[in-house]
């Protein structure tokens, strides 16, 4: 949904919400208001034509083309990021119960928990907004919230503008309209004028009605702004929570807003001072939440079963492969390459976790092992979460997923006059070993065979390695299976001929093309858009997050960085 329906989006916001008084106040805050006081309302555009004028030496750079910039949406906030927020901005740790009302953000497919175009609303979102609000307001310290956003040691309605105009800045992540204070300031003498309540009563209700505007539940940028088609730089505001979303999954903070303002206070960010805000965000310990959410949606360990009905078996390999990414991304000590994805030697693992790799148990809870010695065990790829998150042996599962991650080859839904093929070869394969079945498929119609001939090859690799992970050299009818076989080029990427999963993983580990793929994939779940490489951005992140190490910070940085991310393409009002 784009911003420009917010006033239809309103309608559905227009709730109940309860206040503690006894009587119930309409939320119509915002409808129609969405758009926030910028350069544009100061007389200094922000907008138009990118400059490819230089005053230096240098070349002038080439005209960026408007499509390499996706279309712009308001995107929803998620609900770890709705979490976040709550508990950075109010201070108030909403709980798993709280939560339950609240449709959870799960990756799906190629899709990550953050991609914008799943995303949809309805009844029991509103409903679930009004009683988060009651749930949140209720357990906030509104003497600690009114110091903090209102600069007042105490409770009193003198500090009610300020509480407005701090607190909403915070929610809504740039400065209200007049408008917008205005009716926030009338809902606080509303509800100050009615029996038996006090300023406790309006502090509360003002967060309440603040927690169910459109433009506190949807990220809004000024997309209309400008002429339809053409590129436009985003003002500090926008930058500050496209950056904050994605780096922290929460609001920005107060020195982030600063930034924002810009150094005459307009809206208009320095450039000079991007880099170091992004090291900042990097440094700080709200990171860890986009290095959590993304290694989990990435792997979908985040959602995955594991093929098992053991819950503990589940829980205990869900733990085994995030705490592997997280070693691996630093949280421990010195980051390691991403490289680590096809080439590492040390996994961590629970106990049951290890005999399924085919180590010995070292000690309770998780360990790390090395499993260099161990059967065909080379990378976080053959770690037995990473292969049980796909839950699948078949070479069509495994082959999609392992193309979309790993390779970053994407591949349409069959078209719907193929659906009985697909039925009939599914019965007629299903006795087969994942192999003479996949062999059997390249004997199709070149409608099948010409998208199953390029992502199932890399599934070859792992047919020794059953749902749960582990290794044989037999199926459980003790037929002979093999690892062997032959990736086909694809772009950049050169035909690899491999014996087993470890010369794939080898090879693919000195393939520039794979971190690449790395960063379309950190791209889309950063900015929940599709990525288009139609613009050099993608070439220039990749570039830098090579040359800087290819660690995960660096990885999060080169995203950060890309002038991709400072660009908005207009659309039509």
């Amino acid at each position: 949904m784009r911003s420009r329906s917010g006033a239809a989006l309103c309608s559905g916001l227009l709730v109940k919400a309860w206040l503690g008084l006894g009587c119930a106040v309409l939320l119509a805050a915002g409808c129609g208001d969405d758009v926030a006081p910028s350069a544009a309302d100061s007389g200094t555009s922000t907008g138009g034509d990118i400059d490819t004028e230089s005053d230096s030496d240098d070349p002038p750079a080439q005209p960026i083309d408007p499509a390499a910039v996706p279309t712009p949406k308001a995107g929803r906030l998620t609900d770890v990021q709705y979490r976040h927020t709550v508990l950075d901005v109010l201070g108030v740790a909403l709980t798993d119960e709280d939560l339950e009302a609240l449709p959870a953000d799960i990756p799906t497919g190629r899709d990550y928990s953050t991609t914008l175009e799943p995303q949809f609303f309805n009844s029991n979102y509103v409903l679930a907004y009004a009683e988060l609000a009651r749930i949140a307001s209720a357990q906030l310290d509104p003497d600690a919230l009114v110091s903090q956003y209102g600069g007042c040691a105490q409770l009193d309605p003198s500090c009610r503008e300020d509480l407005v105009s701090g607190l909403g800045q915070r929610l809504f992540r740039r400065p209200l309209t007049d408008q917008e204070s205005t009716r926030y300031l009338d809902l606080a003498v509303a509800i100050a004028q009615a029996d038996q309540t006090d300023e406790t009563h309006v502090v509360r209700g003002i967060v309440q009605a603040m927690m169910q505007a459109p433009q506190f539940l949807y990220r809004i940028e000024r997309e209309t702004d400008g002429t339809a088609g053409e590129l436009r730089t985003i003002d500090g505001y926008e930058l500050a929570t496209r950056l904050s979303y994605f780096l922290w999954q929460s609001a920005p903070d107060a020195a982030l807003l600063e930034f924002a303002a810009g150094p005459a206070g307009d809206g208009v960010f320095d450039e000079d001072a991007v880099a170091p805000q992004i090291e900042r965000m990097i440094a700080d310990g709200k990171f860890v939440r986009a290095r959590t959410l993304f290694w989990g949606d990435y792997t979908m360990a985040v959602r995955s079963t594991f093929g098992t009905s053991d819950t503990a078996l589940s829980d205990a390999l869900r733990s085994s492969l995030l705490a592997t990414l997280d070693r691996i991304s630093g949280s421990q000590g010195q980051p390691q390459p991403l490289s680590e994805l096809f080439d590492a030697r040390q996994l961590v693992m629970t106990p049951a976790v290890a005999e399924l790799a085919g180590a010995t148990p070292i000690g309770d809870g998780l360990q790390v092992y090395d499993v260099a010695d161990t059967v065909e065990r080379l990378g976080v790829v053959t770690h037995p979460a990473f292969l049980a998150s796909i839950g699948t042996t078949s070479f069509v599962g495994r082959g999609l997923f392992l193309s979309e991650r790993l390779l970053c080859q994407h591949v349409a839904e069959p078209p719907p006059e193929v659906e009985d093929e697909i039925e009939s070869t599914a019965q007629a394969t299903s006795d087969m070993t994942p192999r003479e079945a996949s062999e059997f498929r390249f004997g199709l119609e070149a409608v099948c065979r010409g998208c199953h001939t390029q992502f199932e090859p890399v599934a070859y690799a792992f047919e020794r390695y059953d749902m749960l992970g582990r290794h044989s050299a037999t199926d459980d009818q003790g037929r002979p299976l093999y690892s062997d076989g032959l990736l086909p080029a694809f772009g950049d990427r050169p035909e690899i001929s491999f014996h087993d999963a470890r010369q794939l993983l080898a090879s693919l580990a000195g393939v520039d093309a794979v971190y690449g793929c790395l960063v379309e994939n950190m791209t889309q779940f950063g900015t929940g858009l599709p990525v288009n490489l139609r613009g050099d951005f993608h070439d220039l992140a990749t570039s830098t997050f090579i040359d800087e190490g290819r660690t995960f910070d660096a990885l999060a940085r080169a995203i950060a960085n890309s002038e991709q991310r400072t660009l908005l393409r207009v659309v039509e009002p």
